[in-house]
């Protein structure tokens, strides 16, 4: 059997190694771009009292619409009163900042019943735009727990239970019956 030898000159294989590198580059540059590395961002801080379940990277939602992520959760330094323990680090896209204005407000809300937590920043239209680290106010929410959920089942079953029993038809009066004698 013969042999076959194939001859590639090392200028090709450069060439070919510069066009493969050149390859790995803009498809890496393709990913982190449509991730949005690259674009400018709003940084934004609220305070609240507690920040259960608030995690780096929860979303920010304008109006129901995602527009950023949570940047960071740390202790508020000096806090004037204990209604602004907690700061929140907002990273909004840049190109959100007019649509988020001085009288607009954050809240931290929960996903359904057991899901996680995220920012709602309800949009403003009175205010200014917001700058670069400026801060939101926020809109304290009463969320539901397990045990309110359990309480107002069995508040349910007990109105249903009244409406059930026997003794609800004895208490009825006649209307239009008199017990005086007709003349």
């Amino acid at each position: 059997m013969a042999e076959v030898t194939i001859r590639i000159s090392d200028r090709t294989l450069r060439v070919a190694g510069i066009v493969l590198c050149g390859i790995c580059l803009t498809l890496l540059i393709l990913y982190f771009w449509s991730s949005g590395l690259f674009l400018p961002k709003l940084h934004l801080r609220m305070y609240v009292p507690e920040a259960t379940g608030v995690a780096v990277g929860a979303p920010v939602q304008l109006d129901g619409v995602n527009v950023g992520k949570v940047a960071a959760v740390r202790l508020a330094g000096a806090s004037a009163n204990n209604e602004r323990r907690i700061e929140i680090v907002l990273e909004v896209k840049k190109r959100h900042q007019d649509e988020i204005r001085s009288d607009s407000t954050a809240a931290l809300l929960t996903e359904g019943l057991l899901g996680a937590r995220f920012v709602r920043i309800q949009r403003g239209f009175e205010g200014s735009p917001l700058s670069d680290g400026a801060e939101l106010a926020v809109v304290p929410t009463r969320e539901g727990t397990f045990k309110d959920l359990v309480d107002s089942i069995s508040k349910i079953e007990n109105c249903i239970g009244e409406k059930t029993s026997p003794t609800a038809d004895t208490n009825h009066i006649a209307v239009g019956t008199s017990t005086k004698p007709r003349r």
